[in-house]
């Protein structure tokens, strides 16, 4: 999908609507390297209340690219990436885009946006410890299509996962697809020889202004005042999920053996 956009944008002139914006390029650079499920949402919107550190997003993702070319006229490539540089830095030009791993290869290797992602100053490795519970919540949300409370209002997600049928076999499929995206992950941060912050959803969902502050410490910059939360992103909870997760612990425990066990060290492919 990534290379019919870059396709579709790169043939076009540059639109005279995006000529008016600063060229300038980022001042710091950083990465939320992530998976699915991995609250990854909550911790981009609650980096987004601060501004010191920009308002990180999934730009490399194929559904805002086509977005904004349905909303703005006629955009190239070099529009996209113009606009996403002047319009998501903060005042200090620090700027974060958060990508799964499949997402960013691609980009890479097309060659797309890379003013946005190179060089990158800061890799945030955003992971989830309960991999089962985070292949669950995967899994519930692909099939309903309901991926964060705000989408139906809503704390609680029952009402739509209910009417899923529990599958062990889907939920193993994307088990493999998040732990391969943490081997590579890990693989890449190993290679890049980027300073890099390990995080967990764990931590995040227990303390994201904690884990903001490690990510401004990195920076060495100086957040102002906690600001008020703006409650744009809240944990959702789901009854089907805590059962689906006991369920395929109990079911499915060799699975969970071995892949707690041989976690980051092998491919899950």
């Amino acid at each position: 999908m990534l290379e019919l956009l870059r396709d579709r944008l790169k043939g076009r002139p540059a639109s005279p609507f995006f000529a008016r914006l600063a060229a300038a390029a980022p001042e710091k650079r950083y990465l939320i390297a992530t998976s699915a499920r991995s609250g990854s949402t909550f911790l981009c919107a609650r980096i987004a209340d601060y501004g010191e550190l920009g308002f990180p997003m999934e730009f490399l993702n194929e559904s805002y690219i086509s977005e904004f070319d349905r909303l703005f006229p006629h955009p190239n490539l070099e529009d996209y990436e113009r606009y996403i540089a002047g319009a998501f830095a903060s005042r200090q030009g620090i700027f974060g885009v958060k990508t799964d791993w499949w997402r960013f290869q691609e980009a890479r290797k097309l060659g797309l946006f890379e003013t946005l992602i190179e060089p990158i100053d800061l890799i945030v490795h955003l992971r989830r410890e309960d991999f089962v519970a985070q292949a669950v919540s995967l899994a519930l949300a692909v099939e309903t299509q309901v991926w964060h409370g705000r989408d139906v209002h809503t704390d609680g997600l029952d009402a739509w996962h209910n009417d899923v049928t529990y599958d062990a076999a889907k939920v193993k499929a994307h088990a493999r697809n998040i732990l391969n995206q943490e081997y590579h992950w890990r693989r890449f941060i190993a290679e890049a020889e980027t300073p890099a912050l390990d995080m967990t959803y764990e931590r995040v969902a227990q303390d994201v202004d904690g884990a903001i502050r490690s990510l401004a410490n990195a920076f060495d910059l100086r957040l102002g005042a906690r600001p008020a939360a703006s409650d744009a992103v809240r944990r959702a909870r789901s009854r089907t999920a805590q059962a689906w997760c006991e369920r395929f612990r109990e079911e499915c425990d060799d699975f969970v053996a071995f892949w707690t066990e041989y976690r980051g060290l092998i491919t899950a492919a």
